[in-house]
């Protein structure tokens, strides 16, 4: 799990991350905007965006499936990019 506070809001990092995630999709869920991320109908990773006074706070999972589409190392690093 990657748990984080970033100054850009949850819009823009949703964004960076679709840019850069091809396997991304979007949706909200009480204020929330969350990722699945991975190919097919199973997630990989789930990456929820919740606003914050500060900015956003970003929280990653992985998902049931047993798949690393995309690999840990490749979707940390991107989390890294888009939140700073």
């Amino acid at each position: 799990m990657i748990y984080l506070s970033s100054p850009r809001p949850p819009s823009s990092i949703a964004t960076c991350l679709e840019d850069k995630l091809p396997n991304a999709r979007e949706s909200t869920n009480a204020g929330a905007t969350e990722l699945a991320v991975g190919s097919g109908s199973d997630a990989s990773y789930f990456v929820t965006l919740t606003p914050s006074g500060y900015g956003s706070v970003v929280r990653v999972t992985h998902g049931a499936s047993s798949s690393n589409d995309p690999p840990e190392p490749e979707l940390r690093f991107d989390v890294a990019r888009c939140a700073t």
